[in-house]
């Protein structure tokens, strides 16, 4: 019983992992303001997840508001 019971469970969640999820390539190419900095930060934040949850997402607000502004005085 018990095992049925969470072969089903197993079944239902693959099926809908399958259908959900999506598969995200993160490279060096990807945003024009990316650099190692960032991939460092993305490192630690995917292998402590929450922790550093913050201060990835503050560093990359940061980064794109920097990049965002350079280009925009250069254009003007």
């Amino acid at each position: 019983m018990l095992e049925h019971i969470t072969q089903e469970f197993t079944s239902i969640t693959e099926e809908l992992w399958y259908k959900y999820s999506k598969s995200v390539n993160i490279t060096k190419c990807s945003k024009a303001w990316w650099n190692e900095e960032y991939n460092r930060d993305l490192a630690n934040y995917q292998t402590s997840r929450r922790t550093d949850w913050i201060k990835y997402r503050k560093l990359v607000r940061t980064a794109k508001k920097t990049f965002l502004t350079i280009k925009f005085k250069k254009s003007h």
